[in-house]
């Protein structure tokens, strides 16, 4: 049964991204398909829980079911459109394969072969999600319910409602372990695993329509083996979880606002949903996106731009709906009116200065991506190249230092929430920052060569 529902959700999610557009990439099809589904899977079960029918197997499946033949239904409408293009689309296209694209495959596949093994193996053990994420997902896959949850009861745990509580966190990794231990699985370490796996594939198919097969061989490869985020993309708390679909909707906003596709505005849409769906601190991309294309719309006036990505927070306002209804809530931890604090923003700061500085947590991220900036200053300036995504990196940056500086420490200490929680973020900027120091002027120009020049080699 669990294999059987590993792959509807992966139907789910293929049918989705063709439902936007058939003229996606394979590697970017394959690689969203279990994001976008176990999203869009997770979003049915809060309904149906909202709804007071109970989690089970049968209401699970049948929920995705539905949403697959929704699907179905509607490329069904455009189905002599989506026949004709998958006739020409089942040739593979070998012609661009060389060596050096080969040996970074390689890899690849090698690193992720052990740390996908990794992942399966070890138990889940991390704090956050014995105490949280995991130990919910079980329970609720026990009870068949996530709005009577028996350990979301004051009788049982007192602090319940106290700032920080579990029970407040966005709830699409513990629904999505929920989901695999209703169909029998014995960890929920299936759901990381095949996230990490899927960001990779996913960043590698957008980073080849930018730099060609090489380049992108090259950044996945500089992402994957990035310290801190590989380390804990074998966990099973949210932070890599976040990762996956908060960098690919920012990459494919970016993406759109370049080649001005509609298909990436409406993908990178959907996966900004899903971030929010994740990480309620997703909202800060979300932000982002929306300043960067509201920006672009003042400018051309198409005032219809903006509706897909301020459509991405529907699912937070389901979240708030299900709360309301299930009473969920936990102690204010907002500072709603402006003030200034120099002690805190000093401690903010200092933090935020390290880990921009700190190779050991995100090996050459960050230096990268600083040089690359400095290299394509001139086409920056004179031709905007890469602005909309350096834009929404910055922005997004600029609103998450804002929300630390806004929240009220009441359940742990500043000191505490910087070292650990606000580190693992920065796992959301990793993809991004190699998307750009690997897709500017210069690094097109070098990779376009090398394709050329390795072709030609092996002709």
């Amino acid at each position: 049964m669990l294999v059987l529902g590993i792959i509807l959700v992966i139907a789910i999610g293929f049918l989705a991204v063709n439902c936007i557009s058939v003229k996606f990439t394979w590697s970017e099809k394959i690689g969203l398909a279990f994001p976008v589904g176990i999203g869009l899977q997770t979003m049915m079960m809060l309904i149906i829980n909202l709804l007071k029918i109970k989690l089970i197997t049968a209401s699970v499946m049948l929920g995705g079911v539905l949403i697959l033949l929704l699907l179905l239904s509607f490329l069904y409408k455009r189905r002599d459109g989506v026949m004709m293009y998958y006739k020409k689309a089942v040739r593979i296209d070998t012609s661009n394969c060389n060596l050096v694209w080969c040996f970074f495959i390689v890899l690849i596949a090698y690193f992720e072969y052990m740390n996908f093994t990794k992942c399966m193996y070890f138990p889940t053990f991390d704090r956050d999600s014995l105490a949280g994420f995991d130990t919910i997902g079980y329970v609720m896959a026990q009870e068949h319910t996530f709005r009577n949850l028996s350990i979301f009861q004051q009788s049982y745990m007192p602090h319940i409602h106290d700032a920080g509580s579990y029970m407040t966190y966005a709830p699409m990794v513990q629904l999505s372990y929920a989901f695999v231990y209703l169909l029998g699985a014995e960890t929920s370490k299936l759901v990381p695993a095949l996230m990490y796996l899927s960001l990779l594939i996913a960043f590698y198919g957008s980073m080849q329509r930018v730099t060609g097969p090489t380049g992108a061989a090259v950044a996945t490869f500089f992402v994957l083996i990035t310290p801190e985020m590989i380390a804990f993309s074998s966990l099973s708390a949210t932070n890599v979880i976040h990762a996956a679909t908060a960098s690919s909707g920012i990459i494919y906003i970016a993406l759109w606002l370049k080649c001005r596709e509609r298909k990436d505005l409406y993908l990178g849409s959907l996966l900004l949903a899903v971030n929010i769906w994740t990480r309620s601190e997703g909202i800060v991309f979300i932000g982002a996106a929306l300043a960067v294309v509201f920006a672009d719309v003042l400018r051309n006036r198409h005032w219809k731009d903006l509706l897909p990505v301020a459509a991405a927070l529907f699912p937070a306002l389901l979240w708030a709906v299900f709360s309301w209804v299930s009473g969920f809530y936990a102690e204010n931890i907002v500072i709603f009116r402006p003030y200034w604090d120099a002690e805190k923003a000093g401690i903010i700061w200092a933090f935020m200065k390290a880990y921009y500085k700190d190779t050991q947590f995100f090996g050459w991220t960050v230096m990268a991506f600083s040089l690359s900036l400095l290299a394509n200053g001139w086409f920056l300036l004179k031709r905007k190249d890469n602005l909309a995504l350096l834009a929404m990196v910055v922005i997004s940056l600029a609103f998450y230092v804002m929300v630390l500086y806004q929240i009220d420490y009441k359940w742990d200490s500043i000191q505490n929430v910087l070292a650990y929680s606000a580190k693992r973020f920065f796992f959301c900027f990793i993809p991004m920052m190699w998307f750009y120091a690997l897709s500017n002027h210069w690094a097109r120009m070098l990779f376009g060569r090398l394709d050329s020049f390795l072709l030609l080699e092996e002709k």
